[in-house]
C-alpha cells in the first residue's frame, strides 16, 4: 500500500473514508499517526479484547486443511495490550495439526460366543466432533481412517482441541450376531494428540418393551433407538418397527446400548416415523424416566403407550393478516408445545404450510396446543412473528376463524463518525439474529424455539446514517467500513429489539484500530494464500451464563501468505 496523506484518496473511495495521516495532530480521537506496511495510519494505543479467537480457513485447493476452519486463540487472555506509539502488531499464525493414533477398540468380555482377534479388537468406524467452546463458533468433524500394516488400529489427524468421539464397531469375521452398539465419549482433551484405547469391559445395558397405538394408525416401518442428549447421535442400533398381524395394535422393541455418564445426563429414547411420512408426531423419552425405581438397571423393561394420540388429526382452516387486516402472503410453521393424550409429555409434532395470494391456508393438526410461527413471504416490512398458545381441542365440528396477525417490523436506526466528528458516507450496516447458547438434544426436540429475526443490510447514507428493518428479539449490529480503508468494524452484540418500538443508537463513533497483521503458515510449514481470516470475540448471552460468540472483522492472506486486519480496541456495548 503506498504512501498517502489525508488529501489523497485510496482505491477510489472519498478523502474520508480512507484512516491516513501525516503526523499525531491528524489523528484526532485518540489516535496515533503510526506506519502500517508504509502506509500512515491513524491507530489506537490500547486494547481489550479478552478471549479473541481468530478463525483461519484454507481454501479448497489448499495442500495441507484444506477448507479446514482452524480456530486459534489469541494467547492465553486474548488481545489485551497497550502502547503509546500506536499498537501495530506482528501475530503469525502457524496452524497446527494432532495425530491420534493408535486408536483401538477392545472386547473384554465374552461377545456372544464369537471369535475375536488375538488382541480382543474390534474393527469399528471412529468420528471425532470438534466442540468448540462457544456457541457459534464453525464446527469441524473428522473420521479416523484404518493404520496399513496394523490390525483393527486407526489414526486421525485434526486440529487441537476438545473433542467428543462417535464410535460405530463392526461385526467380528465369521460371527452371526450383530456387533456391540454404538458409543459416544465425550470431552476428550486432544491438544496433545496420543493414543486413545477403548474398552468394553461387559456386555450392554438393554431398554426393551412394548409399542401400543391407537386404531387406525399402526407402527409399521417406524424406527426406534438410544440417542446421548448432546447432540442427538444414536447409542443403538437402529430397530425399525413391524407389525404382525396387520390387525395389532401393538409392537414390540429391544435395544442394546452403552451409557457410563450416569444419572444426571440420561440418554434419549427416541421413536420416529418413516421417511415417506415427515409429518407424523415423532416421540422423546429420558430412559432415566422410563424406569424410576431404577434408573441406573442394566436391563430397563418400558412398555410405551400412544393410545390417546391422535396421529391422524383435524382439519385447521385459517388465515395471515397484518394490523390493518389486509391479507399476507406467508408461511405459517407449526410445533407442538402439548399433545392431547398419554404422550403429551414425550411427543412433538410440526408442520408447515403455505398460505394463498389472499392469506388464508389449511392443514391437518393432532389435538393439542402449539406454538405458531409466521414468516411473510413478500413484504419485507413484515416482522416474524410468533404466538403460543393456539389450541387444536379434540372434538367439535371446525377449526376455523382463527386468524394470526403478523406485526410490523421495528426500525434500527443511527449514524457512523470518524474520531473526528466527520460522517462516514462509505460502507454498510447490517443487524443479524444473535447467536443463542446451545441447547440439549432433548429441549431443542421438544420445545418449540423462538423464530429467528432475519439479517438485514444497508449501505450508509452521506451523512452516515442508516436505518434498518428489523424483526423483534435479540440482534447483532455490525458496521463494516470499505475493505482496504484501515478502519475496524462496529460490533454491537446482544442489543434487544422490541416490536413496535424504534432502537436508535445516535451517533456511532468509528474508533480507530488496533492492527494485526502478520503470516500464516499450514502444518507442513508452507504459507498458506488466499485463506479466510475471521475474529471472533465471545460474549455472555443476554439473560444466562453461557457465552456465545460475535463476529468482530474478517480478511484475507495474499499470495505471500501474509493477512492484515484492523480491530476494534474493544466491543461496544448495546443499550
Amino acid at each position: 500500500m503506498p504512501i498517502l496523506s489525508g488529501c489523497f484518496a485510496l482505491g477510489g473511495f472519498a478523502d474520508e473514508a480512507v484512516n491516513a495521516c501525516s503526523s499525531d495532530e491528524d489523528c484526532q480521537g485518540g489516535g496515533v499517526c503510526a506506519s502500517v506496511d508504509g502506509f500512515q495510519t491513524c491507530v489506537g494505543t490500547k486494547v481489550d479484547l479478552p478471549g479473541l479467537i481468530l478463525e483461519v480457513r484454507p481454501t479448497a485447493e489448499a495442500n495441507s486443511g484444506a477448507n479446514t476452519p482452524y480456530l486459534v486463540p489469541f494467547g492465553g487472555e486474548g488481545f489485551i495490550d497497550q502502547s503509546s506509539a500506536g499498537l501495530v502488531v506482528e501475530h503469525d499464525i502457524q496452524l497446527s495439526h494432532v495425530v491420534v493414533s493408535p486408536i483401538e477398540l477392545y472386547v473384554d468380555y465374552d461377545y456372544k460366543g464369537c471369535p475375536l482377534s488375538p488382541e480382543g479388537k474390534l474393527e469399528a468406524d471412529f468420528t471425532f466432533y470438534r466442540d468448540a467452546q462457544h456457541a457459534g463458533l464453525p464446527d469441524h468433524e473428522a473420521k479416523a481412517v484404518k493404520q496399513e500394516g496394523f490390525t483393527d488400529a486407526y489414526s486421525v489427524e485434526i486440529p487441537p482441541g476438545i473433542y467428543d468421539v462417535h464410535v460405530v464397531p463392526r461385526a467380528p469375521e465369521n460371527c452371526p450376531a450383530p456387533p456391540p452398539p454404538p458409543m459416544y465419549y465425550r470431552g476428550i482433551d486432544l491438544n496433545q494428540g496420543g493414543q486413545i484405547d477403548l474398552h468394553l469391559s461387559e456386555a450392554p445395558r438393554v431398554i426393551s418393551g412394548s409399542i401400543s397405538f391407537p386404531e387406525g394408525k399402526d407402527l409399521n416401518g417406524w424406527s426406534i433407538e438410544v440417542v446421548e442428549p448432546k447432540h442427538g447421535i444414536p447409542v443403538s442400533r437402529t430397530q425399525v418397527l413391524t407389525v404382525d398381524p396387520p390387525l395389532a395394535l401393538f409392537t414390540k422393541y429391544n435395544l442394546e446400548y452403552y451409557w457410563d455418564f450416569g444419572l444426571e445426563s440420561s440418554p434419549i429414547l427416541r421413536l420416529r416415523p418413516p421417511p415417506d411420512d415427515p409429518n407424523a408426531p415423532k416421540f422423546f423419552w429420558q430412559v432415566a424416566s422410563l424406569s424410576p425405581l431404577n434408573p441406573d438397571s442394566k436391563n430397563i423393561q418400558a412398555d410405551l403407550t400412544l393410545i390417546d394420540l391422535d396421529a391422524v388429526g383435524r382439519k385447521v382452516t385459517s388465515y395471515v393478516v397484518d394490523a390493518s387486516s389486509a391479507a399476507v402472503v406467508a408461511t405459517v410453521s407449526f410445533r407442538s408445545l402439548e399433545l392431547s393424550g398419554n404422550a403429551s409429555n414425550s411427543a412433538i409434532y410440526s408442520a408447515v404450510v403455505d398460505t394463498d395470494n389472499a392469506g388464508i391456508f389449511s392443514v391437518l393438526l393432532p389435538p393439542g396446543k402449539y406454538r405458531v410461527t409466521t414468516h411473510p413471504t413478500f413484504d419485507l416490512t413484515k416482522a416474524v412473528t410468533t404466538e403460543d398458545g393456539f389450541e387444536v381441542p379434540a372434538d367439535g365440528e371446525c377449526v376455523c376463524g382463527k386468524g394470526f396477525t403478523v406485526r410490523d417490523k421495528s426500525i434500527v436506526s443511527g449514524e457512523v463518525v470518524l474520531p473526528n466528528g466527520i460522517p462516514l458516507s462509505m460502507g454498510s450496516a447490517s443487524v443479524s439474529p444473535s447467536r443463542t447458547p446451545a441447547r440439549p438434544y432433548l429441549s431443542r426436540s421438544l420445545l418449540a424455539d423462538a423464530p429467528a429475526s432475519q439479517p438485514m443490510s444497508t449501505p450508509l447514507g452521506f451523512a452516515g446514517e442508516f436505518s434498518l428493518l428489523a424483526d423483534p428479539g435479540l440482534a447483532d449490529l455490525l458496521v463494516v467500513p470499505p475493505p482496504g480503508s484501515l478502519y475496524p468494524w462496529i460490533a454491537n452484540p446482544q442489543v434487544k429489539v422490541v416490536a413496535g418500538q424504534a432502537f436508535d443508537f445516535g451517533a456511532l463513533v468509528l474508533p480507530y484500530p488496533v492492527v494485526l497483521r502478520g503470516e500464516v503458515r499450514d502444518p507442513l510449514g508452507q504459507i498458506v494464500p488466499n485463506a479466510t481470516l475471521r475474529a471472533w470475540m465471545p460474549v455472555k448471552a443476554s439473560g444466562t451464563e453461557e457465552t456465545v460468540v460475535i463476529q468482530i472483522a474478517e480478511g484475507a492472506t495474499d499470495f505471500a501468505g501474509r493477512y492484515q486486519m484492523p480491530l476494534a480496541p474493544s466491543l461496544a456495548l448495546s443499550k
